[in-house]
């Protein structure tokens, strides 16, 4: 499993704005933190690094999303990456 730590801003628009948390939040990857202003905060756990780069690939496109950040990425739980 990778672990993402990301930060997702929202459009100013009240409706994208409304759909983007929508989308964030019907999806069973993620955990969302409290809101600061337009950004939220958001782990996102996926079972590959590709799995979760076309995650935020994903979300970067979705209506009512500005910019997701990658703040840090945890390959520690990869069992494909932990060879004995």
């Amino acid at each position: 499993m990778i672990v993402s730590s990301l930060v997702v801003t929202l459009s100013p628009d009240v409706d994208d704005r409304m759909h983007a948390r929508a989308v964030l939040d019907g999806d069973g990857r993620l955990t969302l933190g409290d809101p600061i202003d337009d950004r939220v905060p958001v782990v996102a756990e996926t079972d590959t690094a590709q799995d979760g780069e076309a995650l935020c690939d994903a979300l970067a496109v979705s209506r009512g999303v500005v910019r997701v950040d990658v703040v840090a990425i945890d390959y520690s739980l990869d069992s494909e990456e932990c060879v004995p």
